[in-house]
């Protein structure tokens, strides 16, 4: 979501408004709305978007879009580009030269002077600056997109922080049982003490370790916090999981070839269509340094005084090229225009390495939660009910349960992270691709 500023200011200086609103590129790609009025400073909440009911990933990327300082400072170098093409539409005043008809002098002579050279120059500049300013415009969505990303990514390590405290907890809780009932066995007679001190160390390690977790939360949400431009004074918000319709459709479904998230990245990634409006920009540069050769002015000289009547005389100012034709200009706009060649070369080539490294984490994540989910958790929670069957039957003791549980827990923390691992990853192709991707079937 950027200002509708991205989709009008681009075309002259003096903006026409739309008979209907348009929908923004970052719009159509987010399912956002529009960005505040430009000016607001304060924060506020998009419409249809209330901390009461919980915080969505959606509802925080909206926020974000709203709220984000970076974001909006960054959306004021559209505002200098668009003085730039107002500058690049202005005239040079004419000057005037006037000789008052004062002392022994009593005739009076003036000298008016045009210059010609806007005629063939000015549409070049306009040209110039309308380019720079549409390629200005397509880096701010690729920097919306960004922070989309951004604020989803961090969303996830919220969850993840959240969910790895809530099982470090009953990780606590178990290996207290356990040391408790390593205590009864030491006191007994049946282990001895150095397995009893090592229960003791262990359970040590886990209050460290939920110790460590429980302010992980605290920072990873203060850094949504900042993502969404929220300060101290802003109330706190309780974060929704609905990942777990995602993970699924992410597990159930088919999935498209790294070839058609290629061919969608390269129709879709802003950064690219500014390489490209970055190449128009450089050859209108060139092509205005070239014009700039010749330097031509109007003039006009006026006399009038001393039996001399009305007597205008045009002429002309005319800057020779002999020595200095722009050379160093015209020179440094070429080496521009074959730079900003390379520069969309490369962007083209980090885009596919980020199609293909989020693609591929996608890929890794769905096939070892697949594996986690049909294996590794089944083969767990059948370890625990078994280690409760034979501690009810009296085959052994409920340490053996309480170990299988700790290993249950250890399982389900692990899932966790995978899933974290798919968020992530869904976020990254997300915006590796331009465009938030639809779970479907490929076809």
């Amino acid at each position: 979501m950027i200002s509708v500023l991205l989709t009008t200011q681009a075309q002259n200086p003096e903006n026409k408004k739309p008979k209907k609103p348009q929908k923004t590129y970052i719009e159509e790609r987010t399912g956002h709305g529009r960005a505040p009025a430009p000016g607001q400073s304060q924060f506020a909440l998009p419409s249809g978007v209330s901390l009461d009911d919980g915080l969505s990933e959606n509802e925080a990327v909206a926020i974000a879009l709203w709220n984000n300082g970076a974001l909006h400072a960054d959306l004021v170098s559209l505002g200098l580009a668009r003085a730039d093409l107002i500058d690049a539409g202005l005239l040079r005043n004419p000057i005037a030269q006037l000789v008052l008809p004062i002392g022994p002098f009593s005739q009076f002579e003036g000298l008016f002077n045009f210059p010609f050279e806007v005629f063939w120059q000015r549409k070049r500049r306009i040209e110039l600056a309308n380019a720079e300013i549409i390629r200005v415009a397509r880096s701010l969505e690729q920097t919306a997109l960004n922070l989309a990303r951004d604020v989803r990514v961090s969303y996830s390590d919220l969850l993840l922080s959240q969910d790895r405290a809530r099982l470090a907890v009953e990780s606590v809780n178990l290996r207290k049982d356990i040391a408790r009932l390593t205590d009864v066995r030491l006191r007994a007679g049946d282990v001895s003490e150095i397995e009893a001190t090592a229960t003791q160390l262990d359970l040590s390690f886990a209050n460290e370790q939920s110790t460590r977790l429980q302010r992980e939360i605290v920072m990873a949400r203060d850094r949504l916090r900042n993502l969404m431009g929220m300060g101290p004074e802003q109330p706190d918000f309780v974060i929704q999981s609905s990942s777990a319709q995602m993970i699924n459709v992410a597990l159930k479904t088919g999935f498209p070839l790294i070839e058609e998230f290629l061919k969608r990245a390269y129709e879709s990634r802003p950064d690219l269509r500014a390489a490209e409006l970055g190449i128009e920009a450089a050859t209108k540069r060139a092509k205005w340094e070239h014009s700039r050769i010749i330097a031509l002015s109007g003039l006009l000289n006026i006399k009038q005084g001393e039996g001399l009547g009305f007597s205008p005389r045009p002429g002309v100012l005319l800057d020779l090229p002999v020595f200095n034709r722009n050379q160093g200009g015209i020179s440094r706009a070429d080496a521009e225009v074959e730079r900003a060649t390379w520069q969309y070369l490369s962007v083209r080539q980090r885009i596919t390495l980020e199609v293909q490294e989020a693609y591929n984490l996608l890929l890794q994540g769905r096939e070892l939660l697949d594996l986690w989910h049909n294996q590794i958790l089944p083969q767990a929670e059948d370890n625990v009910r078994l280690s409760g069957r034979a501690f009810n039957n009296g085959e052994q003791s409920y340490l053996f349960v309480l170990d299988a549980t700790r290993r249950l827990v250890e399982a389900h923390l692990r899932e966790a992270e995978l899933e974290a691992d798919i968020r992530r990853a869904n976020a990254q192709l997300d915006r590796s691709v331009g465009r938030k991707l639809d779970a479907k079937p490929s076809e």
